[in-house]
Parts: C-alpha cells; structure tokens; sequence
C-alpha cells in the first residue's frame, strides 16, 4: 500500500505546556510569542543561482499549486517550475496562470509538493515536462500539502557549502454552520533545511506540523502521534562525494513510492549511475507514529543524465515489507523520466508485486499493482498536448481540508485515461480543455470527466487577471457539474486580494436527491516583508439546508 504524505518541526515550547495557554484562552498572545521567538533566532538566506528566480508553495487545492515569487517577471504561462533534489534542479511544476507575483500551477512527473517548498523559475530557457491528471479548480487550500513525498535535497555541486532555510507557519481553521457545530483548529508547522553544517559533511532536514482543536486538548492527551506529525526528521552525513548516509525519517526521491523510511539510507552514485540500499521500518498507518513492527529493508540502483533535448533518469528498486516479523508485501518498483525529442517528456512508473498469500499459503507469483504513464508534448509557444493513463492504487491523505465539491473533483479526475490541450491565442489569453474516464469491473458505469477553462491575465483597466472554468462529471452514484469563475488583483507589489465563485449541482444515479451549492470565496494576502506574510481566506458553501463558513488565518515567517 503506497502512502503519500507530508514532512518535521521543533516548537520551543513544550506540548505539555500548551494545554494551559489554550484553556485560558490565550491563542494569539502564545502565538505571537512563538512568532517573535523564532523570528529572533535565524537570519539565514537561501543563496541562488543568477539565471533563477526562488518563488515558495503557498497553498494548494486539489491538483492546483500556488507558488509566490517577489516578481513574476521572466516567467511565461506554460514554463516549467523546478525543486532542487540530489540531481540538482528537476522539473516539478507547470504554470497555467501568472499574476504579478504568484502562478497557479499544475504538478507534473511523479514529484508531489508541499508548502514552503522553494520552487525555482529558470529565466531563461525553460523546458517543459509531461503533466499529470488536471482538475481545473483553482481554490486556495486550507492546509499545507496533501501528498508530499520529499523534501529539497542538497545538490552535490554545493557540497561543504552552509546553507540553511526555514519556514514557520501558524495557522488557524474554523468552521461555522446554522447548526451550531462550530469547531477551531490550530495547525503549527516548522520545516527547515540545513546542509553542511559549520562547513562539515552533516546535513539537517525537518518538517513538523502539531494540530489541535479547541477544548479538545484530552485527544491530544490520548494519543500525541494524532497531533504532532512528524513527516521528515533526518540527518545526512556524505562520507565523501559519492556516498551519502541518511539517519531519520525521511522519503527517498529515487524510491518516492514507497513513502517514508525511519532508518538508515546509504547511496554510492559515480558519475551518472546511483546504487543504494535501506533498512528500518515503515510509519504507522493509523496515526504516522513509529512503529518498529513494520520492518523493510530494500536496494535500488539506476542512472541520470542530462542530453541534448533535456534529461533521462531511470531507477529499480527492490523491496520487502513486514508486519510483526511476517512478510506483508514483496516487490519491484521502476520509475522512468526522459526528454525523448525537443518538446517531447515522457514519465513512467511500475509496481510489480513479487508475493502474495492463497488460503493462508505463500505464493512467488508476479502482479501487475501499479501502472503510470504520461507524455507530454509542447508543439509551440502557443500549443501544448498531454495524456496519461494512471493505473495506481489510491492515496492515503494524512491531512487534508478539502471541502466537499474539491473533493468529489479529485477523486473522479484520479485514474484511468485522460487528454489534455492548452492553447494560447493571444499573450495574455490561455484556454484549455481536458477529457478523461476511468473503467472498472466493481463500478456499475464509467467514470468520465470534461473541463474547460480560459484565463485572461490581463484585464485593461482593472489590472486583474480572470479564469472562468467548468467541470462535468459521471461516477459511479452521481452526475455533476461545477462552473466557476475567479477574479485575482495584485495591490502595490505586497499584496493580493482574490475573489472566487463557484456553482455546484450533484444529482445521486441511486436516488432521488440532488445537492445543490454556491460556493464563495475571498482571499487577501499581504506581504510585509521578503520573510513575512499574513494570509486571510473566508469560505461561504450556500445550501438548501445550511450555510457552512470556513475562515483560514495562516501568518508565515522565513528563515
């Protein structure tokens, strides 16, 4: 089973202290202490590189990623977005939108992104890679990333080099109804990056989030994994400049599949071929606390090279997985990334199972249990092309704050074969339109999707950039059909306010119910600084029965 998840965090204050300050109703003071705290304690800038441009995640929503710069200025609707990873810089994102300072992006490849992750924007010269399933809802997520699977690693070119980032997140969640159940969650999340320590061969990755509602401090007394979540805590020593140990928690980039190790990661790369071998355990599936009881131990090895036309990477690994000493799962794992032509990225990945039980007897017999294949192909500056067909099993989410229309979106557009075409007739006008369905034995009629989207970037007059977007779909109990629109305006360079509405309407094949909603959303985001911001969001979904009022404070400080 393939778990997707986010990352570690040290909070100066101790979780025993907080039960005290949350009952004495003393939220904002304990938060801005902590605030001012750390702020006080790092100074540290990210150095980059003079043909880059460093942006960060802010949030997301369903398969949509926005990533802030200081300037957007050198980036295009269509270029690529990059993370930083043992390689160096990797293709990662694809932006379909761009205002003054942010892009609204898509994921592509097999990478998943968290927020605060540095992205970076190649000025010149920026290729594009293949994308993955589209869902053309763009609505500001209400949490850090859903389905993370690694954090940035330390490119070897800057080996012995100190160079730390960081970022701090303090957020609150609310909910409100006519019906009175009415909840408030605080999040608090610290991720950071340091490499080569004092200018030693140590490095230091993190990211730690700690949730906790209000007046519900006993569930936290109960079980301490169900609040603080530990998604990276790892420590990197490079014995020399091919071989590198981890220690910790920490999700392998070239195994991203097989989701979080706590243990031991050593890897011996030579020029453009890489070999390694893991040993330790899996976290637990309840709560994503350590559990030694599920042990693994595995080896991959594969090769990475740039070419003329971009980059070609592929990787084999072999794994075995226990539950209490008793094998749970054995199996091949392939992943495959390549520029095959110019403007041509194809991206591929297998799961093979190598064991299974038979009436409680154990057979060496090989399964096909996940399949990934996209391409990508751009044929201008003006047309791109991409399809894929996802055959993977479904991700566990540890963490997730999507509201009810996101979420039946993302799991009717996940899996199965889907088309998609962006064309840009003028500069400031981009339209788009995706098709995909998915067939199984078990579901009484296919799955179709259908969206189409357009955005204009530049609106004269108003300064502001507008995407208007509709989704159909068919499941397997419901028809439904989504129609937005989205109205983004940029104030003074530091600020940034959104609008956003969307009409909802789902009809259930197996009854006579429908649900309608009209969904509501106002975004602001003010920037005081290079290092701080302070995010506002208010959602309002309008149903026959109620309305249901959501309201997100995130305040972020980097390091």
């Amino acid at each position: 089973m393939t778990i997707r998840t986010r990352l570690p965090v040290v909070i100066p204050v101790t979780p025993m202290d907080l039960p005290a300050m949350i009952d004495q109703g003393k939220h904002i003071s304990w938060l801005m202490f902590l605030f001012v705290l750390i702020s006080g304690t790092f100074a540290v800038e990210a150095q980059e590189s003079r043909d880059l441009t460093e942006g960060r995640v802010s949030y997301l929503s369903g398969e949509n990623i926005y990533v802030r710069f200081e300037s957007t200025e050198g980036i295009e609707n269509g270029d690529t977005l990059f993370i930083r990873n043992a390689e160096g810089l990797s293709p990662a994102l694809l932006v379909q939108h761009k205002s003054s300072i942010s892009c609204l992006c898509k994921a592509i490849a097999e990478t998943a992104i968290k927020v605060s992750d540095p992205v970076f924007a190649r000025l010149k010269e920026i290729m594009t890679v293949p994308q993955k399933t589209i869902s053309e809802v763009a609505v500001p997520e209400k949490d850090v990333n859903e389905e993370v699977l690694t954090a940035p690693q330390i490119s070897r070119e800057t080996m012995n080099t100190p160079n730390f980032s960081g970022r701090l997140m303090l957020s609150s969640y609310s909910n409100f109804s006519k019906q009175g159940n009415d909840s408030h969650r605080f999040r608090y999340t610290f991720s950071s990056n340091y490499s080569n320590i004092g200018y030693s061969k140590i490095s230091f990755e993190s990211y730690v989030s700690f949730t906790h509602k209000l007046h519900e401090w006993q569930v936290v007394r109960d079980n301490l994994n169900d609040a603080l979540k530990i998604y990276a805590l790892a420590v990197k020593y490079d014995v020399n400049k091919q071989t590198s140990v981890w220690l910790g928690r920490k999700i392998n980039p070239r195994i991203a599949n097989v989701g979080a190790i706590d243990g031991v990661q050593l890897e011996y790369a030579f020029k453009s071929l890489f070999v390694g071998v893991v040993a330790g355990s899996r976290p637990d599936y309840l709560d994503y606390g350590f559990n030694t009881d599920l042990f693994e131990y595995g080896a991959y090895l594969g090769h990475s090279q740039k070419t003329s036309n971009g980059y070609v990477q592929s990787s084999l690994a072999f794994f075995e997985q226990r539950n209490s000493g008793n094998i749970d799962r054995r199996f091949l794992y392939f992943q495959h990334t390549s520029s095959l032509a110019k403007n041509l990225n194809v991206f591929t990945s297998v799961e093979l199972d190598l064991y299974k039980l038979e009436n409680d007897q154990p057979s060496n017999s090989l399964s096909l249990t996940g399949f990934y294949f996209s391409l990508n192909y751009r044929f201008s500056r003006k047309v791109s092309l991409s399809g894929s067909y996802d055959n993977r099993k479904n991700v566990i989410y540890y963490e997730t704050f999507r509201n009810y229309a996101d979420e039946v979106l993302t799991q009717a557009s996940r899996q199965g074969i889907r088309g998609r075409i962006n064309y840009r007739p003028l500069d400031y006008l981009m339209v788009g339109a995706s098709a995909g369905t998915r067939f199984s034995k078990e579901d009484p009629r296919n799955t179709n999707t259908y969206n189409a989207f357009a955005t204009w970037s530049r609106i004269p007059a108003l300064g502001a950039s507008l995407n208007v977007s509709s989704n159909l779909m068919q499941t397997a109990y419901l028809d439904g059909q989504v129609y937005g629109a989205r109205l983004t305006k940029d104030f003074l360079q530091n600020m940034s306010v959104m609008l956003h509405y969307r009409h909802a309407k789902f009809d259930y094949v197996n009854s006579l119910s429908s649900l309608t909603q009209n969904i509501s959303e106002l975004d602001f985001t003010c920037r005081f600084n290079k290092k701080i911001s302070l995010s506002v969001n208010f959602e309002a979904t309008v149903q026959k029965e109620d309305i249901y009022n959501r309201l997100y404070l995130s305040l972020r400080k980097k390091f």
